[in-house]
């Protein structure tokens, strides 16, 4: 066992808040963090000097600095001309790679990129890339790996590089594992395929559906009206404390004006529950459209996941991206906020409307769809979690970070269903490893799940697609955004006040009609679910989801996906 130098501290100090100070303020507290990090490993701090590519017993030797001078001039050394000569890469993928050697991730900063990097989810992240990229002993060593890119970080203003990191290797060498590489490599492209695969057959299913049950001109006319004419009163927004949570809610209430007249037993409950970094302002525009058309809405802010925890962890003031319990509490929370109301009516509330606890609805998105499926039933599945996590190649689905925290429950078969929940819209839900096949055949109650064919956080196959094949309720929706990505219906995504401010591109092409859609089949789901309004049933067909936006952003919705058609487009 290797000594620390004299001059190491004994173990790697945490980073203290520093609350609305600029992130270079940060900068020498984070060189002392990745200089802990190598103290840990006991190896000089040096720069690496060369990149070794190995294949087995082959490597070849290629110096950081002909890299650097490729990156600054576009022109090959050289000796990276020799090697081009092996591989014969074109022009145009010569221009690629020097790209992503150079473009900067600017919406990461130091702090919550050292931050990350501490956590669970971070350092599993690391032990993956550490397969490929490892020391020139060929030992895969994440300390290392992840010192280099906190200092590549500190060290520039405009956001981290490819280069940077290379840059700031604290060995003489880096190791690029070629055969390691081109597993890791192919488990992508096979997670790439079935993902193909699958949306297409989704594709296909959807305008199977549509010409079997086509809409007229009309009867679409007449739908649009049904769904505006459903609009009838004004939206009442409070902020209430509900006993038991951390955080105010956002009740959205039907206002009723003078000469109308309310539902006798209440107005239908509808519960929102956000994703991870969101809060219960995220879905603004679904809640306030909900409550114009008779509903009832209540979000939830979820303290341990919500975008103050994510801030928490960016500046330093916590090590988990999620507290492990946040996995029970959250669902805990949507049933104890249904307990609270029910109080708060039963002793004479001033709140201005009643609700009808005999019809209950749940959204979630994200971390806040398994939130959803965990109120309508989804169990853990052990055998699932502990076969997925941790995942054993880099993985294609990033949300499993996420999921596999949870093997660190210490009870999590405790049932966390609330049976007053009757119908719920999942959008982009995480929960594959988390429920498996089992887990998700115990949902009976009507499901409407959403999907974005272009969400690389979690990936419409492995996370909504072939879990909707395990669904075995009746009544179950699968909708595919066909240009969606995980944050196109997320409300406000590209505010200043969020912890990261996400790019157009990472937001995806128009967000604004994908909340639209949104809007029209949450009113259809729960209007035919809940209030048992069969005038609305044609909203949740193939035909009429085809039609919302046409082929400015095309939208697919199928009820006849199964594990059988699903398993025959996936076969090599």
């Amino acid at each position: 066992m290797a000594l620390l130098p004299r001059d190491c501290p004994p173990s790697e100090p945490r980073l203290r808040p520093r609350c609305c100070r600029p992130w270079r303020r940060w900068r020498w507290g984070l060189a002392s963090l990745a200089a802990a990090g190598l103290c840990l490993v006991a190896v000089p701090s040096r720069a690496a000097e060369r990149l070794i590519i190995s294949y087995g017993a082959l490597e070849r030797t290629i110096p950081i600095a002909d890299i650097e001078a490729f990156v600054a001039t576009g022109h090959l050394t050289p000796q990276l001309q020799a090697y081009n000569r092996h591989f014969r890469l074109p022009q145009a993928q010569l221009d690629q790679a020097r790209q992503v050697l150079a473009t900067p991730a600017e919406m990461l900063r130091p702090v919550g990129i050292a931050q990350f990097l501490y956590t669970q989810q971070g350092e599993r992240l690391l032990q993956e890339l550490t397969r490929v990229v490892r020391t020139p002993a060929r030992v895969g060593d994440f300390s290392a790996l992840r010192a280099a890119i906190i200092l590549g970080a500190v060290r520039v203003e405009s956001g981290v590089t490819l280069l940077d990191v290379l840059r700031a290797y604290p060995l003489e060498a880096i190791r690029i594992d070629l055969a390691e590489g081109f597993a890791v490599a192919s488990e992508i492209n096979r997670a790439i395929f079935q993902s193909s695969q699958a949306v297409d057959l989704v594709q296909r299913l959807s305008r199977q559906e549509a010409e079997a049950d086509p809409l007229t001109p009309a009867e679409l006319d007449a739908l649009h009206q049904l769904r505006q004419d459903s609009r009838i009163y004004g939206v009442n927004l409070i902020s209430r404390n509900l006993p038991g949570l951390a955080n105010p809610a956002n009740l959205y209430l039907p206002q009723v004006s003078p000469g109308q007249v309310p539902p006798p037993q209440g107005f239908p409950l509808i519960l929102i529950s956000h994703g991870l970094g969101s809060n219960r302002h995220s879905y603004d525009y679904l809640a306030n459209d909900l409550a114009s058309a008779g509903f009832a809405v209540v979000a939830i802010d979820h303290a341990g996941s919500n975008d103050e925890q994510l801030m928490a962890l960016l500046e330093g003031r916590t090590a988990d991206v999620v507290p492990d319990e946040e996995f029970l509490r959250r669902p805990q929370e949507i049933s104890l906020a249904i307990d609270s109301l029910k109080a708060l009516q039963a002793h004479g509330s001033v709140l201005p409307v009643r609700f009808n606890f005999d019809r209950i609805g749940v959204v979630g998105q994200s971390f806040g769809g398994y939130t959803a499926l965990a109120l309508a039933g989804a169990t853990f599945d052990l055998n699932t979690l502990h076969g997925e996590c941790p995942p054993e190649v880099l993985t294609f689905n990033p949300s499993l970070l996420l999921q596999c925290q949870a093997t660190n429950l210490v009870d999590p078969q405790q049932t966390l269903q609330d049976a007053r929940v009757d119908s719920i819209l999942a959008m982009n839900p995480v929960g594959s490893a988390l429920f498996g096949p089992g887990g998700f055949q115990r949902v009976t109650i009507p499901v409407m799940v959403v999907s974005s064919a272009a969400d690389t956080v979690a990936p419409a196959f492995p996370e909504q697609i072939l879990p909707f094949t395990w669904l075995s309720t009746p009544e179950r929706y699968l909708v595919l955004l066909g240009q969606g990505t995980h944050f196109s219906v997320i409300g406000d995504v590209e505010a200043s006040d969020q912890p990261i401010a996400l790019p157009p591109d990472i937001i995806g092409p128009r967000p604004d009609l994908a909340q639209e859609a949104m809007k029209i089949l949450a009113l259809a789901h729960f209007q035919m679910t809940l209030n048992q309004d069969e005038r609305f049933r044609p909203m949740v067909q193939a035909a009429f989801v085809k039609a919302i936006n046409g082929e400015t952003y095309p939208l697919y919705l199928s009820t006849t996906l199964s594990t059988e058609a699903l398993g025959s487009v996936l076969q090599p």
